[in-house]
């Protein structure tokens, strides 16, 4: 009965981490044609085995019902989705094939010191929930911990993953094995400040909807959403590794480029 009455995602937002999908998923809610969550951005059912095991029922549970959603969209914004290779077919299998998604990519070594400035941040943070996931090494010692090839990920509380997460196309390979490529909608983090307007043209574009407004489009250029309240001065050992994993991604940018059919001049 819960799934007759309740509405499922319309489209989803599925990463990456610290590439603005909590600005997107905000702009969007701004729309007229969009409800957001009832609960929180990230309902991260299809990446999290504690969620997907309570069942399609729990998931339905954090959309509105179809009487009060109407002729709205909805979507569930799980940054995490993109990561794991075993999501996209949870998301296949009870979302179905035609399900609408959208990718926001950012350049991977600006992302991955962002993710650690984070989760290095969450020391002293007056959340439980978020403190246990502080990460106490240093930006060099976990990138040199990640490219140890006897690493173990489980030793710490999170899958901080800071260099895998930035490769990009083997991510976007596997939605491809169940998707069609109209399905998933991508989109470079700069262009959010570049060129705001024209993103989210593309987006409207691509869930077919009405455009925003111009009037909105100004509000919202001067609109941020989650920024980091954490900063930490780079050290020169953190410049030599930032300069390290510049030439380390590139193989993995070109092979994103070959895939997209463009290139973002990471």
């Amino acid at each position: 009965m819960y799934p007759i009455i309740k509405s499922t995602p319309d489209f989803l937002i599925i990463g990456a981490q610290k590439a603005g999908t909590s600005s997107l998923y905000n702009y969007l809610k701004f729309h007229p044609n969009i409800f957001g969550n009832l609960g929180f951005k990230e309902v991260r059912y299809f990446d999290r085995s504690e969620h997907y095991n309570l069942g399609f029922s729990w998931y339905l549970s954090n959309f509105p019902s179809k009487l009060i959603k109407g002729n709205k969209l909805t979507c569930d914004a799980s940054p995490n989705y993109l990561y794991y290779d075993f999501v996209p077919e949870r998301i296949k299998n009870d979302l179905g094939e035609n399900i609408k998604m959208i990718a926001v990519l950012r350049e991977p070594v600006s992302r991955a010191y962002s993710a650690w400035q984070m989760f290095h941040s969450f020391e002293n943070i007056d959340n439980d929930h978020l403190k246990r996931f502080y990460d106490n090494r240093n930006f060099s010692e976990a990138i040199q911990e990640e490219l140890n090839p006897d690493f173990d990920y489980h030793k710490y509380p999170f899958r901080y993953d800071y260099i895998n997460r930035g490769k990009y196309a083997e991510q976007i390979k596997h939605y491809y094995n169940y998707f069609n490529k109209e399905n998933l909608l991508i989109i470079n983090t700069d262009d959010f400040r570049q060129n705001l307007a024209l993103v989210l043209k593309k987006v409207c574009d691509f869930l077919e909807i009405n455009n925003f407004s111009l009037e909105d489009i100004k509000k919202l250029e001067v609109t941020k959403y989650n920024q980091g309240k954490y900063y930490f001065q780079k050290t020169d050992e953190d410049e030599q590794m930032l300069l390290f994993l510049k030439d380390y991604y590139q193989k993995y940018n070109q092979e994103l480029y070959n895939l997209l059919g463009y290139s973002y001049g990471w």
